[in-house]
C-alpha cells in the first residue's frame, strides 16, 4: 500500500533500467584533463573534514563533562549541556552548511563550521554516555584522595573512557570526508562543488573522475582510519 501511495512502480523502474544504463554509459571513459584541479579540490575536503573533526572535540569534551551527571551536581548545567548536544546533533551537517554559507557566503568555512558543530553534538552525546557508565569504584578512590575535581577526571574518569573518545572521533572522521564531499553541493567547496558543477555542464567525463576520486579518498581514509584504531586500541 505504501508503495502505491509513493507512486513506486517496479514494472516502470524495469523499463528505466536500460536508460539508466545508457546514461552511465556516457560517464567513461574518465577524463584526466581537470585531474590536478579536481586533486586540489580533494586535498580541500579531506582538509574540511580533519578541521571538523579536530574542532570538534574541543567542543565536545567539555559539553560531554557537563552532561554526565556523575561529573556535574548542577541540574542546570546538566541539562543545558544535554540540550546542546541534542541541538547540534538534530541538525544534518548539510542544513548547518546553508545558514552558514548564506551568512558567510562560499568557500569551505562554512562547511568546516556545520561539520565541526554537527561532530560535537554527536561525539559529545556519545561521550557523555560512556562517562555515565564508568566504574565508580575508580573515580571515588581518585577523589579519597582529595584530588581537585579536575584531577578526578583526568585520572578517575578520562582512563576509562578515552578509547571509546579515538575511536569515535577516528570514525567520525571518516563520516565527515563523505559528509564535506556533499556539503560542496550547496556551496561549501571542495570536490563536492566540482562534482555539482561538471554534471551541471554535461562533463560527464569530468564527473566521472570526480567520483573515481572520491571513492578512492574514502577507501584509503577508512583503511587507514581502521589501522589507527587498532593501534590505539
Amino acid at each position: 500500500m505504501s508503495a502505491l501511495w509513493m507512486g513506486f512502480n517496479p514494472l516502470a523502474l524495469g523499463a528505466s533500467l536500460g536508460k539508466s544504463l545508457e546514461f552511465a554509459a556516457s560517464f567513461w571513459p574518465p577524463s584526466l584533463v581537470h585531474l590536478p584541479q579536481f586533486l586540489r579540490s580533494l586535498l580541500e575536503t579531506v582538509a574540511m573534514a580533519l578541521w571538523g573533526s579536530f574542532l570538534a572535540t574541543f567542543l565536545a569534551v567539555p559539553l560531554a563533562l557537563l552532561g554526565s551527571r556523575n561529573v556535574v551536581g548542577s541540574g542546570a548545567l546538566y541539562l543545558f549541556a544535554r540540550g546542546a548536544m541534542d541541538f547540534l546533533r538534530g541538525f544534518p551537517e548539510i542544513v548547518l552548511a546553508l545558514i552558514f554559507v548564506a551568512a558567510l557566503g562560499l568557500g569551505p568555512l562554512p562547511g568546516i563550521l556545520a561539520l565541526t558543530l554537527h561532530t560535537a553534538g554527536v561525539v559529545g552525546k556519545l561521550l557523555s554516555e560512556a562517562i555515565e557508565t564508568v566504574d565508580p569504584g575508580q573515580v571515588e578512590a581518585v577523589r579519597a584522595t582529595g584530588a581537585h575535581p579536575l584531577l578526578v577526571v583526568a585520572y578517575g574518569i578520562w582512563p576509562q573512557v578515552a578509547p571509546l573518545f579515538a575511536s569515535v572521533t577516528l570514525y567520525h572522521f571518516e563520516v565527515n570526508v563523505r559528509s564535506a564531499t556533499v556539503l560542496g553541493l550547496v556551496g561549501a567547496g571542495g570536490i563536492g562543488f566540482d562534482l555539482m558543477q561538471t554534471v551541471r555542464a554535461f562533463r560527464f567525463h569530468d564527473a566521472a573522475t570526480v567520483i573515481l576520486l572520491i571513492l578512492l579518498a574514502v577507501f584509503l581514509i577508512d583503511k587507514l582510519s581502521a589501522r589507527l584504531r587498532r593501534a590505539l586500541l
